[in-house]
């Protein structure tokens, strides 16, 4: 099972938990994707999946880290659709810089991956 404790990240704030978040996030990414990841909705507790992880925190905390990591998805599939200069990509890089700004200022943690220019 895959725990993202972002309140434990906080503790120790370091560079092992830098890429530890940032390896949990590309791996909830690829979830996301699922173009080679089984993912299974579990909406009877009685029944299993196969793909399970848990986000641990704060509800601020856990309510900016998801909405960064959807904000991620939207810049990387409009980055694919339209390209790098295309106007829909470019909201959506706001849109990531303004997520991914909100998770630092409400978390206290860098956001693992960075938007180059």
């Amino acid at each position: 099972m895959l725990v993202i404790d972002l309140e434990r990240a906080k503790v120790t704030l370091n560079e092992t938990w830098n890429e530890m978040l940032g390896s949990w996030t590309k791996t909830l990414l690829r979830y996301m994707y699922g173009d080679d990841v089984s993912v299974v909705a579990n909406l009877n507790e009685e029944e299993q999946t196969t793909t399970k992880f848990k986000i641990k925190g704060k509800y601020q905390d856990i309510k900016s880290y998801a909405i960064a990591v959807a904000s991620e998805k939207e810049f990387l599939d409009a980055f694919k659709e339209f390209g790098e200069g295309h106007p829909q990509t470019m909201a959506k890089r706001q849109e990531l810089r303004n997520s991914v700004a909100d998770f630092e200022r409400t978390t206290g943690l860098k956001w693992p991956f960075k938007d180059e220019d």
